[in-house]
């Protein structure tokens, strides 16, 4: 049995350049978002709320959308308030089966004017349209009118990524899978949720890059070094509480198992790959084209978007209560955390 009693978190915040800076109006465009679920859903319960209230991922959009309009913050947060809840997929607002939820949530984008159950032998839906459609539906109404055809696209198609990823996740713990740490890394940016999430940043600057500066090779390497960044430095935070209830998708948990290290050796190791993600976007920044001062312009300010989530997931990773609850902010100073028994 290991003797273990306390961990420290790598320190991340003193190699992260960009400022991190807050929605004007973030917590009250938050509270409304909060609101909107909680009236969408049939059944709604005290246990719900405290839940929804608990997760904070109004406050994470506050710091990654710092720019938008409110109009189209209140879409985001609604968004990334769904996809957070689908992620947790404890709650009783979802269906615990995650392949007839990935259905349910597609079908809702991809049908957005009408709830349509798909009658597929072994993917039959319910008649009665469950929560996670009326929610999906209702935000992506909202968000069609003002998303240019090409990020709307690929926002359904990365929503359809992330699902499989959270399936394939799901499949791990039941089958006390350990994949390797390579193929973990690609599960993870699909998992994170990243890459719906950035293509909204183009929505939130009222904005359409051309397909030939998405996919432009060093525009992938960036946005993949941000996601890596962000969720390798999610599974940092998260790893105690995880490991308490023995969840062990995690790359803190992975590295130890995969490498044979302890846990401070596994922790500053993870902590290694983030700045080295860090640093990798930076050098590749230096490195992309110019295209001209408009798309200079709109590529900038995408970038910008795209360092909020760096600055802003680390920040509020010490604002909400989910990682080191009551402890937080001396976590912050210290980085001492006190390892949680299972």
């Amino acid at each position: 049995r290991s003797t273990v009693t306390a961990f420290q978190v790598p320190d991340l915040q003193s190699h992260c350049p960009f400022p991190a800076a807050y929605h004007k109006n973030g917590d009250a465009i938050a509270a409304v978002s909060e609101k909107w679920v909680e009236n969408g859903c049939r059944v709604f319960t005290a246990d719900m709320r405290r839940h929804i209230a608990s997760l904070g991922s109004g406050q994470l959009a506050a710091y990654c959308y710092n720019q938008c309009s409110d109009e189209r913050f209140r879409i985001i947060c609604d968004f990334m308030l769904v996809l957070f809840l689908l992620d947790d997929l404890s709650d009783d607002l979802m269906t615990k089966d995650t392949e007839i939820l990935a259905d349910v949530v597609m079908n809702a984008m991809n049908f957005p004017e009408s709830y349509r159950p798909t009658q597929t032998r072994g993917k039959e839906q319910p008649q009665l349209e469950s929560d996670a459609s009326i929610l999906t539906r209702d935000y992506w109404t909202r968000c069609i009118p003002d998303a240019g055809p090409e990020v709307q696209a690929r926002c359904i198609e990365n929503v359809e990524l992330y699902l499989v990823a959270v399936h394939q996740q799901a499949r791990h713990r039941d089958t006390n899978e350990v994949p390797t740490t390579e193929a973990y890394i690609d599960l993870r940016r699909l998992s994170s949720g990243c890459k719906p999430l950035f293509d909204l940043l183009e929505f939130s600057l009222d904005m359409q890059l051309p397909d030939y500066v998405i996919e432009n090779p060093l525009m992938k390497t960036m946005k993949d070094c941000v996601n890596d960044f962000v969720a390798f430095s999610n599974d940092i935070f998260s790893y105690n509480v995880e490991q308490s209830r023995g969840d062990m998708h995690n790359l803190v948990a992975i590295i130890m198992n995969n490498d044979n290290l302890d846990l401070q050796g596994a922790m500053d190791r993870a902590g290694d790959m983030c700045r080295a993600a860090l640093d990798k976007y930076i050098e590749t920044k230096v490195k992309f084209p110019s295209y001209g001062p408009e798309i200079d312009s709109q590529v900038a300010a995408f970038l910008r978007g795209l360092e909020s989530w760096i600055s802003g997931s680390l920040e509020w990773s010490f604002v909400t209560p989910r990682y080191f609850g009551n402890k937080r902010h001396e976590v912050k100073k210290t980085r001492w955390v006190k390892l949680l028994s299972r």
